[in-house]
């Protein structure tokens, strides 16, 4: 049964929603101003304390710094989950456990990424991130499965999800845009119970 983690939130209606239909891991974006989905550090606290034990919350950063992590971990967060540059110290040395995120253009850094302990799983994502743009899926089909979890985003929503699990066999997919409500301001309980169902239903 594939993973299931719904990335950002932003408000305790939203919380109140994975609490109701628990995916696998919550997903909240810190430090990064020019999403719209940016949360403070007291409002990322807040929410994480708000979410079912259940599900792993994760923060969302691109590029950061080990102060930056170290103000996640305070905050109650399981993962880091860092898009972006960062050196290999910060990816060793990171207090929370690290999911690597590549998009299209990074597929070339596997290797070293691989071989860091800390790193625990990728997020494979569009070339933009959060765009809700589908990639090529067949560019990770020779990556070697080594044992991290396998994370699948960019572009799914719960009409094509079930497509994207047995075409790519991830271990868990990951949404944002695609269970936003059709303004784009804000996630759909719907789409979120839909997403949710189709991912776990699909073998």
């Amino acid at each position: 049964m594939s993973m299931v983690k719904i990335c950002g939130i932003t408000s305790l209606e939203e919380v109140g929603y994975i609490n109701k239909y628990i995916p696998d891991f919550a997903g909240f974006v810190m430090f990064f101003e020019k999403s719209k989905r940016n949360l403070t550090a007291e409002q990322a606290k807040s929410f994480v304390g708000a979410v079912d034990d259940r599900i792993k919350c994760v923060a969302v950063m691109v590029s950061p710094d080990m102060e930056q992590i170290k103000i996640a971990e305070s905050c109650g967060f399981d993962y880091v989950q860092i898009h972006g540059k960062v050196g290999e110290e910060l990816l060793e040395n990171s207090p929370l456990p690290v999911l690597r995120a590549f998009n299209v253009s990074d597929l070339d850094n596997f290797d070293c990424y691989s071989r860091i302990d800390n790193i625990k799983g990728y997020v494979f994502d569009s070339q933009t991130p959060g765009s809700g743009k589908i990639f090529d899926w067949r560019l990770i089909d020779k990556l070697p499965r080594d044992g991290k979890l396998f994370l699948l985003a960019g572009g799914l929503n719960p009409q094509n999800v079930s497509e994207a699990i047995r075409l790519v066999k991830p271990d868990g997919v990951d949404v944002s845009s695609g269970v936003e409500n059709d303004d784009g301001i804000g996630k759909s309980e719907c789409k979120i119970r839909d997403f949710i169902f189709n991912a776990k239903a699909t073998e």
